[in-house]
C-alpha cells in the first residue's frame, strides 16, 4: 500500500498503513509541503528473528563516507537558523528516575555507564536491523519525549542506506538498557521509520537524522511511558557541554554495555564535533546538553567517526540540530 504525505520527511511504516504527519507544539514555523512515500509491510515478531545469537553477532553499520560537496555545505549549516526551542524529557514508570549521585566526567576516553535502572541507562539502547545487503547490523539510539510517547532517535544511516533503501526487511528493533545480551525493558519493534529526504535519497551527512515510531509492548504501554524519554532541542549554539552515549562495538569495545564521553562540542570545519574514542556501533547514540545525570536535551546524534593512521578513533561529528531537527521532530511527534 502506498500513500503520499505532505511533509518534509520520508517515512516507512513497518506494520499497517501510514498516517499523515501531525505537527505538534512548540513549532515556530510550518514546514513547506513536500511529497513523501510510505510502504506498509508484514514483519515477523522481533523475538523470533532477533535471537540472542543474532544480536550478539550483529555488526556495526558502516558510518557515512566523506563527500566533499556535502562537506562544503555543512560548514554553512552548523549555526542557529532561527529561534531556539526545546521539549523537556519525561520520566517513565518502571524505575525510580533519580539522578546518579556521583557523575563521572571521563572526557574523550569512553567510560562505562553502570546503571540501567534510570535514564539515560534506561532511555539509551541498542538498535538491531537487517541492512540492504541482508546482513545483521547494530546502531545506538535513545527514546525522546513527544506527544505520541513512542519515538526513538538515531542516525539517518541506521534507518536508510542513503540511496533510497530502507532497513525494513526484518523487525527494526530497539532494546533499551541493553547490557551483555540482556533486555531489562524488553525488545520494542518499530512500526514506522523516518529520516530526512536529503539523507534518504542523497546521503547528505548534514541531514543524517533518523527516528523510529515504536509499537506498544504486549501490555499496550508506550515506550516513553515505560522507560522515560530524553528532551530535545534545536537552534542552540554549536558549542555546548555534551554527554555523548553509545554502544561502540569495534575493538577495543565489544558493544555489550553503554559507554559515554563528555566534552565541549565545537565547530569542526563547520561540523558539530566532539572528541571521543568510541568506535563504530555507537552510531545514532545521543548527545545530551545540560545533562543532570538523568535527563538532558538531545542536541545531536553520533553520525561519523574519525581515526588516525594507526586506526585509533578519536573524534565524532554529528548533524547540527537547527530548523531541520525542529521540523523533523514536529512532523513525527504525535504519530
Amino acid at each position: 500500500m502506498l500513500r503520499r504525505l505532505r511533509s518534509l520527511f520520508i517515512a516507512i511504516p513497518l506494520t499497517g498503513a501510514l498516517a499523515g504527519a501531525a505537527l505538534s507544539a512548540p513549532a515556530q514555523a510550518d514546514p513547506a509541503a513536500d511529497a513523501a512515500v510510505g510502504v506498509g509491510v508484514s514483519v515477523r515478531a522481533a523475538a523470533s528473528y532477533w535471537t540472542t545469537e543474532r544480536m550478539l553477532n550483529a555488526k556495526p553499520v558502516p558510518v557515512p563516507k566523506l563527500d566533499a560537496a556535502t562537506d562544503a555545505k555543512l560548514s554553512q549549516q552548523a549555526v542557529p537558523q532561527g529561534r531556539a526551542g526545546k521539549v523537556d524529557g519525561a520520566a517513565g514508570s518502571m524505575r525510580q528516575q533519580g539522578p546518579i549521585k556521583a557523575l563521572a566526567d571521563p572526557g574523550a576516553s569512553a567510560a562505562t555507564w553502570s546503571s540501567t535502572s534510570s535514564p539515560p541507562g534506561a532511555t539509551s539502547g541498542k538498535v538491531f536491523f537487517v541492512g540492504a545487503d541482508g546482513g545483521n547490523y547494530v546502531c545506538s539510539g535513545s527514546t525522546v519525549n513527544s506527544g505520541g510517547k513512542n519515538l526513538v532517535f538515531t542516525a539517518g544511516h541506521c534507518v536508510s542506506n542513503g540511496s533510497g533503501t530502507w532497513y525494513n526487511s526484518a523487525p527494526w528493533t530497539f532494546v533499551p538498557g541493553y547490557n551483555n545480551g540482556n533486555a531489562p525493558y524488553g525488545r520494542w519493534t518499530a512500526r514506522q521509520l523516518w529520516t530526512r529526504p536529503a539523507w534518504h535519497n542523497g546521503a547528505n551527512r548534514a541531514e543524517d537524522i533518523g527516528a523510529a515510531v515504536m509499537s506498544t509492548n504486549a501490555g499496550g504501554t508506550r515506550i516513553v511511558d515505560y522507560v522515560g524519554g530524553q528532551g530535545i532541542e534545536w537552534n542552540y549554539p554549536l558549542s555546548q557541554y555534551q554527554f555523548q552515549f553509545g554502544y561502540p562495538s569495534r575493538t577495543p569495545f565489544n558493544g555489550q554495555i553503554l559507554k559515554y564521553c563528555t566534552g565541549q562540542s565545537y565547530s569542526d570545519g563547520g561540523h558539530n564535533g566532539i572528541n571521543c574514542n568510541m568506535t563504530e556501533g555507537a552510531s545514532g547514540g545521543p548527545w545530551l546538553d545540560d545533562f543532570d545525570g538523568t535527563f538532558g536535551w538531545l542536541d545531536s546524534v553520533n553520525s561519523w567517526v574519525f581515526w588516525n593512521s594507526s586506526g585509533v578513533r578519536y573524534k565524532w561529528n554529528g548533524p547540527y540540530f537547527g530548523n531541520n531537527a525542529r521540523d523533523f521532530y514536529n512532523a513525527i511527534a504525535n504519530l
